[in-house]
């Protein structure tokens, strides 16, 4: 598998200078114009292929920064869900598709379980995930070596 990445960026380097030298040799407006844009071809191919859009914009610190507390992340989600669930108990019981007293028992059991979330999630709070803690040194150790 490490050679296709290889394969692309010599593929991107070949078209990029050949790129050079049609503009630098070629004298016909037109033969370069032509050659130009069938070299531009392989140089978009190739570079969004190889993410050198991403490699250029996006730092290690950013993509740590997005996904840093992923376990903090899916409970907040399970919160929002168990939310989600105790509303609509609700409205049905409100629009009458659920028996009342069936709607409340499950309703007090949703909220039994809101409060234990809670408390995960106070437990959860501020530890980092062992990917981004170890996506976080490596971009230290990056930017020390500079």
């Amino acid at each position: 598998m490490p050679l296709r990445p290889a394969l692309d960026i010599l593929v991107l380097i070949g078209a990029l200078v050949g790129e050079g030298v049609v503009l630098y040799f070629v004298d016909s407006p037109a033969t370069r114009l032509g050659l130009g844009l069938a070299l531009l071809a392989p140089i978009v191919w190739t570079s969004s292929r190889i993410g050198l859009l991403e490699l250029i914009t996006h730092t290690a610190a950013e993509r740590v920064y997005k996904r840093r507390f992923i376990r903090l992340r899916a409970q907040v989600q399970q919160l929002l869900d168990e939310i989600r669930r105790l509303n609509w108990m609700a409205v049905d019981a409100a629009r009458g598709f659920r028996d009342r007293d069936q709607a409340f028992e499950q309703m007090d059991i949703i909220e039994k379980r809101l409060t234990e979330l809670i408390q995960r999630i106070r437990s959860t709070a501020g530890q980092i995930s062992a990917e981004a803690e170890a996506i976080r040194e490596a971009a230290d150790e990056g930017v020390a070596a500079r």
